[in-house]
């Protein structure tokens, strides 16, 4: 027990040497990581934690969406500044699988984008609208309790997994019946700048009800993830990556100091999100 204890503060260590934002105060990181552990253990519930841009989070411990941030300060760091540094105010931001906000709250309170947050879990999407009710945002982030699909279907999502939920890919026991809709018809005269979808490893399905998303003229970025998951559901990323090229996105590597671009020959292999560009906004960043 000591040892895995040990080993876990070792890892994370490493891991605020190599964050741009805790590398050069990684006692401070190590002691909020011990502190919210220490404290969540001894009395678990929600708190309310600082976020960047001035912001908060309610967050208790098992809340993987969001927990991250205490300690980082801003997890997801290569997407995240992508977005603050690329999303216009009025721009408009959709959201699929927004869990408890991390990206919403960046779109809207950072960058004044307007943002539409999908969330299918009924749980999840309580904490979402309390994260969002919480920064006063809820004027320009309008928060759905659907899921995104292929098509309009109601599906059963699991219930056991935190905000780790998902499409319920076999004979789960713990499910919960959702109506799930394509995004070509939820966001019909609605002309999205950029896209964040996180499901799961549901991403294809989301991708396939999205045809005319994806071919509009107002769709510049994708951040997408893409690991182990898509598996469960017999797809994988090469098929994701082989369909977003089909709509002229590329995939990229995003330098947060100089603000350029590295294109990749594939999905970025090297992490679980990969940000992709419509290849006529590429030449922004020559």
């Amino acid at each position: 027990m000591i040892n895995k204890i040990i080993s876990k503060i070792s890892h994370r260590v490493k891991a605020f040497k190599k964050h741009p934002m805790t590398k050069d105060e990684v006692g401070s990181a190590l002691y909020r990581y011990l502190s919210f552990n220490l404290i969540q253990r001894v009395y678990p519930k929600e708190r309310i934690y600082n976020f960047i841009g001035g912001m908060k989070f309610y967050a208790q411990k098992g809340e993987a969406g969001i927990v991250a941030n205490i300690y980082y300060k801003l997890f997801d760091y290569e997407e995240s500044i992508f977005v603050i540094n690329n999303l216009k105010e009025n721009d408009l931001f959709v959201d699929i699988g927004a869990n408890v906000g991390h990206f919403s709250l960046l779109a809207a309170g950072m960058c004044k984008a307007n943002v539409i947050a999908f969330e299918p879990i009924p749980q999840t999407f309580e904490k979402l609208n309390r994260n969002v009710s919480l920064n006063n945002l809820s004027n320009i982030i309008e928060t759905v309790n659907i899921g995104i699909g292929k098509e309009d279907a109601i599906l059963n999502f699991t219930t056991n997994r935190g905000v780790m939920n998902s499409v319920a890919s076999g004979n789960e026991a713990q499910v919960i019946e959702i109506q799930v809709k394509k995004l070509d018809d939820v966001l019909k005269n609605k002309f999205p700048v950029f896209l964040k979808i996180d499901v799961e490893g549901y991403e294809y399905f989301v991708l396939q009800g999205a045809s005319e998303v994806l071919s509009s003229k107002s769709l510049k970025f994708i951040i997408i993830e893409l690991n182990f998951s898509t598996s469960k559901y017999g797809h994988t990323n090469e098929k994701i990556f082989e369909l977003l090229s089909l709509h002229d996105f590329v995939p990229i590597e995003y330098d947060t100091v100089t603000k350029q671009i590295k294109i990749l020959p594939s999905y970025n292999k090297n992490k679980f999100n990969t940000i992709f560009i419509k290849k006529d906004s590429i030449e922004n960043y020559a």
